[in-house]
């Protein structure tokens, strides 16, 4: 029986190392994020995603990345622009910093153009500059292979977290850690669209139907 079993090869094994007195900075791909949520049907809080990926360590901050329309915007676009402004500004008053970046329009509609420059320069600079010990990323886009590099070469550690569906293999790869998000999104998210719970049959609702059976039956 013993020899049926598999040992776990040591390559297999990511050794983690920790900095003593650890110092982290945390870098959220909007984008990335919302293609995930948008697809699983969650809302996210991120205070609370923010507080699990810290854990015991010293925060420098928390970066929010994220595209926003811009110019003579049609109403419905106005309206969306409104609902987003809310939701950045809450951002804002839990701590979270919004960095911003206008949308291309493109005649199929508006896109994202310059997040992955923006996140990068910011992550590159703070850690020229010593910011922090540990970078996490809040996203899987593959584009960040050569930045995360950049930044061991620094001596720093990056760690990355994203959900499945939007994970490269490249990025998790080079990662000095991986966070699978789907396997905690019970601690920090809710669904997007909560079943209401049917409330019980009152005593009085069914006396009243009771009787109102009752009266048809005598009124035969």
């Amino acid at each position: 029986m013993i020899g049926l079993l598999r040992k776990k090869k040591k390559k297999d094994v990511k050794i983690v190392y920790r900095y003593p007195n650890e110092r982290v900075a945390i870098f959220i791909d909007g984008g990335n994020m919302f293609h995930a949520i948008n697809a699983m049907k969650i809302k996210i809080n991120y205070k609370k995603l923010v507080d699990i990926l810290k854990k015991d360590r010293w925060l420098l901050r928390a970066y929010f990345y994220t595209g926003v329309p811009s110019g003579d915007l049609p109403k419905e676009i106005r309206e969306q622009l409104k609902k987003q402004q809310g939701f950045l500004n809450e951002l804002q008053n839990l701590g979270i910093k919004v960095k911003t970046i206008p949308l291309k329009k493109t005649p199929e509609g508006y896109i994202e153009k310059g997040i992955d420059i923006l996140i990068a320069t910011d992550m590159i600079s703070l850690a020229f500059k010593d910011g922090y010990d540990t970078a996490i990323l809040v996203s899987g886009d593959s584009d960040f292979v050569p930045v995360v590099e950049k930044i061991q070469e620094l001596g720093k550690r990056v760690e990355t977290a994203a959900f499945k569906k939007t994970s490269s293999y490249e990025l998790r790869r080079v990662s000095d850690e991986f966070i699978l998000l789907d396997n905690i999104k019970h601690k920090f998210s809710v669904p997007l669209y909560q079943e209401k719970k049917q409330e019980p049959e009152r005593f009085i609702d069914r006396l009243k139907k009771f009787f109102e059976k009752l009266f048809k039956r005598s009124k035969k």
